[in-house]
């Protein structure tokens, strides 16, 4: 009865046995480690039942699990061990938490994306944790800097020619040219009269409507821009149509803005009207020189960002009814980009005023 005795302890088990004796408020480690110690002291099983307050036939059951598994195998913890899974989340299993939030939810659940009780729902059947709100689950996937994000949409190039322009345009902008101006040129439209849907601040409960039914038999416009490197100005001029005809007119006002010993070397795409005869011919007599960029590469041209944030200042959340209005509030976020005029348009106790004259 007494021959089964504990193996011989590696010295990392040794240190950790003397840890889980400590343990005074989980007392299965405490009672587990106490059992080997002694075992490895050289006791009976029953003089070490008599200390454990235990029977020697589990003394016995424990050396055999300890000389099988190891400390794993005689580890228990109550928040670790229950049958729904763990209740507390130690670092291992936030972890765990993170990488199947960042797994492939088509192999994993056959769906395309996850949600929160979703995520829920598979970790609890996995028996990665037991109980846990979704909040918590948020919280912990936030400490894990995992957040909820937009995809986003990329463009292979396949133009023969697509370093050669590359390098071409990304010399441009790490060097100006003596005794030149770099300018990045690309349309912004069409400009249809139609809500545009937003986001804004706004108190619980309320939200703001916009029509969803609406025609487009006024037509559209289009808005040829510039935005000048040196003086960090973005420009914009209005046309009815987009053609050979009205972007020379844009690209003469462009040139009337710098004086005429100053070359204009402009970043701009391979579009039909940019290459008429009539744009080729002004641009090689009025120190023009055209960049072009590579095809489907319109992230070489820098005006790209500039556009998203017109877009997003003067566009989004609005509805307006006739072109002259939309080609007015596109004008005033200019001016304010290019400080021609100061953020506020209305001083805050004018604004109350009216407010309260109305009603």
């Amino acid at each position: 009865m007494n021959t089964v005795q504990a193996r011989t302890l590696k010295p990392y088990e040794g240190h950790k046995l003397q840890r889980m004796k400590r343990q005074l408020v989980n007392q299965v480690n405490h009672r587990h480690a106490r059992i080997v110690l002694l075992s490895r002291g050289g006791l009976s099983n029953a003089a070490i039942a008599q200390h454990c307050d235990c029977t020697p036939t589990w003394v016995r059951q424990i050396l055999h699990r300890f000389n099988a598994g190891g400390l794993e195998a005689i580890t228990w913890y109550p928040y670790y061990c229950s049958p729904t899974g763990p209740r507390k989340f130690m670092a291992e299993i936030a972890e765990q938490i993170g990488e199947v939030a960042l797994s492939p939810p088509k192999k994993l659940i056959g769906m395309a994306v996850w949600s929160l009780e979703k995520i829920r729902a598979y970790l609890q059947k996995q028996k990665i944790v037991g109980l846990i709100s979704l909040e918590w689950l948020r919280q912990i996937l936030r400490r894990k800097r995992i957040h909820w994000r937009h995809t986003q949409t990329w463009k292979e190039s396949k133009d023969p020619q697509f370093w050669a322009k590359y390098r071409r345009i990304r010399r441009l902008y790490r060097h100006r040219p003596q005794g030149g101006r770099r300018l990045c040129v690309d349309e912004f439209g069409p400009l249809n009269l139609q809500p545009r849907h937003g986001m804004h601040y706004a108190e619980t409960g309320h939200v703001d409507r916009l029509r969803a039914t609406y025609n487009r038999k006024g037509g559209v416009r289009h808005m040829f821009g510039a935005y000048d490197m040196e003086s960090d100005t973005l420009i914009g001029s209005f046309a009815v149509e987009k053609n050979g005809t009205t972007f020379l007119a844009f690209l003469k006002s462009l040139r009337r803005r710098y004086r005429h010993g100053e070359t204009l070397h402009m970043v701009l795409d391979n579009a039909d009207y940019h290459l008429t005869p009539a744009v080729q011919e002004y641009a090689a007599t009025h120190q023009i020189r055209f960049y072009w960029t590579p095809t489907n590469a319109s992230w070489l041209n820098r005006i790209e960002p500039h556009f998203t944030a017109l877009r997003k200042f003067a566009l989004t959340n609005t509805d307006y009814r006739n072109h002259e209005e939309q080609q007015e509030a596109i004008e005033s976020y200019l001016r304010w980009r290019n400080g021609e005029r100061p953020l506020e348009i209305l001083d805050w106790e004018t604004y109350c005023w009216e407010a309260k004259k109305t009603g």
